[in-house]
This record gives structure tokens, C-alpha cells and sequence, in this order.
């Protein structure tokens, strides 16, 4: 119950703390500046290092010349001082070397703690008729892990089929060139 208040806690200062130091009109020039390859922003949990904290946020980008693939991206949000600040990004190459020609972002999860958040990344593949499920664990700036994806049917057990099984992290790999 904590966690959950902490949770919604965070999301509330993450959406009220943008809208508080800029004008209604100022969000609309924020909005107005999105690129429209991003197809979809996601956000959540919350990690600390080096006496800055903040939340994790990740993208999905569609580009392609042909056909749209799409590209997944994670960042570690900094807030302070008036303004929100990148203080890491980095591609998810374990995913972007799949060349998906879609995906979907959910953050958090019932297990996620401090410095350490789900990321569960879907996608489906239409010619293969074939859903694909990716996670990550990620935790201090510029650190991730890959997870094991839970096997085919193991969110029935779970009681809802919303979202990623709270057993998400059966087994890890660690990400090439990733420190854990």
C-alpha cells in the first residue's frame, strides 16, 4: 500500500510539476514541438544516484524510408530546480536490431522498487501472426538489464490480462555492454 502511495505520489508530481512552472500556453508550445515520429511516451518509477533523482521514460520512435520500424529509446529524468533534465539516454538495442514494425511501452510493475522499474515492450509481428514481449529492468542512470519474458499464457494465471505478469522477471540476461 506504501509503494502504491509513493507510486501515485510520483506520477502526480511528474504531471503537476511541468504544468507549474509554465504556463498553459507554454504546454501547448511543449506539445506543439513533438516530432511525430514519436508514437508513444511512457513514464514511471523512480531512481536516485549521486544526489539527483527522478523517474524513468521511454519512447518509441517510428522511422523507416519504406516502412515504419520502430526504435525504442529509455531515458533517467532528473527534476529540480525548476526544470526537468535528461541525465541519460540510451537506445534499446535488443530491441532495435529486431527491426519491429511496431511496439508498445508500459512502465512499472507490482515488484518494481527504488532504482529498479519494469519495462515491458510488445509488439506484434503481422506476417509471422506472432506476439512478441520483451523485458528490461531498468536502474540507475544509464543501466538496464534484459529479462526473460514470462512463458506464452502466464498472465492468465496472474488474474488480469492487462499489462505485464507480475513475474515478469523469471530469469536475466544482462544487456551487452550494460553494467548491472
Amino acid at each position: 500500500m506504501l509503494m502504491t502511495g509513493f507510486r501515485a505520489a510520483a506520477a502526480l508530481a511528474f504531471i503537476m510539476a511541468p504544468l507549474s512552472f509554465a504556463t498553459a500556453e507554454d504546454a501547448s508550445k511543449l506539445v506543439d514541438q513533438v516530432a511525430p515520429e514519436i508514437s508513444e511516451v511512457a513514464s514511471g518509477g523512480h531512481w536516485s544516484a549521486d544526489g539527483k533523482g527522478g523517474f524513468y521514460r521511454s519512447f518509441v520512435v517510428m522511422g523507416g524510408e519504406k516502412a515504419g520500424i520502430a526504435q525504442v529509446y529509455l531515458q533517467w529524468v532528473s527534476f529540480g530546480d525548476g526544470k526537468s533534465v535528461v541525465v541519460n539516454s540510451l537506445p534499446i538495442k535488443e530491441v532495435n536490431d529486431q527491426k519491429l514494425g511496431n511496439a508498445s511501452i508500459l512502465i512499472g510493475g507490482e515488484n518494481d522498487t527504488e532504482n529498479e522499474t519494469t519495462i515491458f515492450i510488445s509488439s506484434y509481428d503481422i506476417d509471422e501472426d506472432k506476439d512478441i514481449s520483451l523485458y528490461l529492468k531498468a536502474r540507475q542512470p544509464g543501466t538496464y538489464t534484459l529479462e526473460k519474458a514470462p512463458p506464452a499464457g502466464a498472465a492468465e494465471g496472474g488474474g488480469s490480462d492487462e499489462g505485464p505478469p507480475a513475474d515478469a522477471a523469471a530469469g536475466k540476461k544482462e544487456a551487452p555492454g550494460v553494467e548491472d
